[in-house]
């Protein structure tokens, strides 16, 4: 069991330039010191963009997205192994055994919209799935996936006033296991503490959140945790 996560990532272009770092440190570590791994990152993929000649912004940019949520697999992987949990990292649900587990909006004829999945840990044998967006930044896109979480809570609720709002959306898939929605982020901008949005999550981590905060945001760190507790002190 996920077995091919490691082996993707070291694939990846820019992986040498954080290779080092990362083999320097625990699992813990990598998460503790996150945005640090991402600093130290900025200059070598400056300078490698500048010699491939390719548009500088738009490489950095594409790294801090795509290496971040990488970082955070990397340094998951065995403990959801340990925990008995498969790890879908940048994979299409619509494409794995989870593809009629989590709703999407929309059929058949028409665009299908699903929620951000960058990683997705979950027991194959059943129970609950564990959704993560990863986002550099908490402003990026942050509310577009807290009203995916929102739309979820709405659409589970059973009502029988035909002016209900649980009766305006129509989503292709069944509700057969329990779906938490929640986030990672670098907070670069240190909003997590300061942005109501974070209470729509049900769980989310950040290493601007310092340990026994009160709410549903916690010290990046603490992922590894919830994962060895299938996230049970949370729920």
């Amino acid at each position: 069991m996920n077995e091919d996560v490691k082996s993707r990532i070291e694939g990846y272009t820019y992986w040498d330039i954080f290779e080092d770092d990362v083999e320097k440190r625990t699992d813990q570590e990598i998460l503790t010191d996150i945005s640090e791994l991402m600093e130290n990152a900025v200059d070598e993929v400056t300078e490698r963009a500048k010699q491939n000649d390719k548009n500088v912004d738009q490489v950095r940019r594409n790294v801090a997205g795509n290496y971040f949520e990488a970082l955070v697999a990397y340094a998951t992987v065995d403990a959801s192994t340990e925990s008995g949990l498969r790890l879908l990292h940048n994979k299409q649900l619509a494409s794995t055994d989870l593809k009629n587990a989590v709703p999407t909006i929309g059929g058949e004829n028409e665009t299908i919209l699903s929620p951000d999945a960058d990683l997705v840990y979950y027991d194959p044998e059943g129970g609950p799935i564990f959704i993560i967006t990863c986002k550099t930044s908490f402003r990026e896109r942050m509310a577009q996936s807290g009203m995916w979480k929102l739309m979820f809570d709405v659409a589970k609720y059973t009502c029988s006033d035909p002016k209900c709002p649980t009766h305006s959306y129509s989503f292709s898939g069944e509700f057969e296991r329990e779906v938490y929605m929640g986030f990672a982020t670098v907070d670069f901008y240190d909003d997590v503490g300061s942005k109501d949005i974070v209470d729509l999550f049900d769980f989310g981590y950040a290493p601007t959140v310092d340990a026994g905060t009160d709410g549903t945001a916690f010290p990046m760190e603490t992922l590894l945790d919830h994962i060895q507790d299938d996230w049970s002190s949370v729920e």
